[in-house]
């Protein structure tokens, strides 16, 4: 964990807070531009309640687009689950400390569009995590090149 100055108050401020805790500035939204930088820089892993039994591998680029594949979680039980591994290709914006994500998943019912909005409350060189609109975490890792 390091300390950076808030933009806001300049109080030294931990780069894990997702809000200054003296002053409530939104610290995210001035780590916007590294989360673009550090998204297009490799092969991101993510897993969250919201893809159920699975993880998603994405490649992300400085156009904005991103593709990948959704993978069954290695831990769940073999057979019961519902996320098809799959190819996908789809569009990922920054918006303050907000990351946007379109894309097509496909399940075993089926092929759907999947729009997710995810609230970043830490970033590091190496991960991020924040929670999407229906409450559910999404952490991301960066995978092993």
């Amino acid at each position: 964990m390091a300390l950076i100055q808030c933009p806001e108050c300049q109080q030294r401020v931990s780069d894990q807070a997702g809000t200054c805790p003296h002053c409530g500035y939104p610290l995210a939204n001035s780590q916007q531009a590294d989360l673009e930088t550090i998204l297009c820089r490799g092969v991101w892993l993510a897993q969250s309640a919201g893809l159920v039994d699975a993880m998603l591998v994405a490649i992300f680029s400085p156009d904005h687009s991103f593709r990948g594949q959704t993978r069954p979680d290695p831990n769940r039980v073999r057979g019961m689950q519902l996320v098809a591994p799959a190819e996908f290709q789809g569009r990922w914006q920054m918006l303050g400390p907000q990351l946007f994500l379109e894309f097509l998943m496909t399940t075993l019912s089926g092929t759907s569009s999947v729009q997710v909005a995810i609230q970043i409350s830490r970033i590091s060189e190496g991960a991020f995590s924040g929670i999407d609109g229906f409450g559910r975490s999404w952490d991301w890792a960066a995978a092993a090149q």
